[in-house]
């Protein structure tokens, strides 16, 4: 017995095209969407933000500030990269990551500020003391914490929320396991800081806990 093959069906002229008009529209959206995405890529700036949270007072250094894109619709509030910003003094608290904004960055020369080095007991400071937060300086008598027969003294607040541009570190070779704390005061200050350097036992204590 003899088995026919059935005639086969060939795809009309109407069906091909429509198969090519459909792929033809997908490779269309592909480029679109992919257009878009690199349209959208390219509008993103490269905008300031600081590595650490800094307290107001803080003076920028390259190191305070890392580049940071960004999809922003105002540039005018914020401090791009084009722009160097290092040199400026914060008129405000910033967190860690923040962007840093135009308004709170003040452009001052210094003149009214001092930079003291205080000598600090690494048990008699706050732990993982970092440049840009505020510490309260008490010191105490080195010749012992009473006087005469029962008179106790106390510790003496010389200066409150001085801020700290240089926490320091202990050197391990050298003559004294001190810390060098480097502490950004107005000029009138500066004198309390120098008597707190060498009136006794300095003490740090960080303002706000954080």
């Amino acid at each position: 017995m003899t088995v026919t093959s059935p005639p086969a069906r060939r795809v009309g002229p109407g069906r091909r095209d429509v198969r090519l008009a459909l792929g033809v529209l997908l490779v269309l959206a592909s480029v679109v969407v992919g257009a878009r995405v690199v349209t959208t890529a390219d509008d993103r700036v490269a905008v300031w933000s600081v590595t650490a949270a800094l307290a107001e007072g803080t003076t920028l250094t390259a190191d305070d500030l890392a580049a940071t894109p960004v999809a922003v619709n105002d540039l005018s509030a914020y401090a791009v990269t084009a722009e160097s910003i290092v040199g400026q003094r914060l008129s405000r608290d910033l967190g860690a990551g923040e962007l840093v904004p135009r308004a709170a960055l003040a452009v001052t020369s210094g003149a009214d500020r001092r930079l003291v080095t205080v000598p600090v007991d690494p048990l008699h400071a706050p732990p993982a003391l970092a440049r840009g937060e505020r510490v309260d300086v008490y010191v105490s008598p080195r010749d012992g914490s009473s006087v005469g027969a029962g008179v106790e003294v106390l510790p003496a607040l010389v200066l409150a929320k001085a801020l700290v541009a240089d926490p320091g570190s202990v050197d391990a070779g050298g003559a004294s396991d001190q810390v060098g704390v480097v502490l950004d005061v107005s000029a009138a200050d500066a004198d309390r800081a120098v008597a707190a350097a060498r009136g006794g036992e300095v003490d740090l204590v960080r303002v706000g806990g954080s």
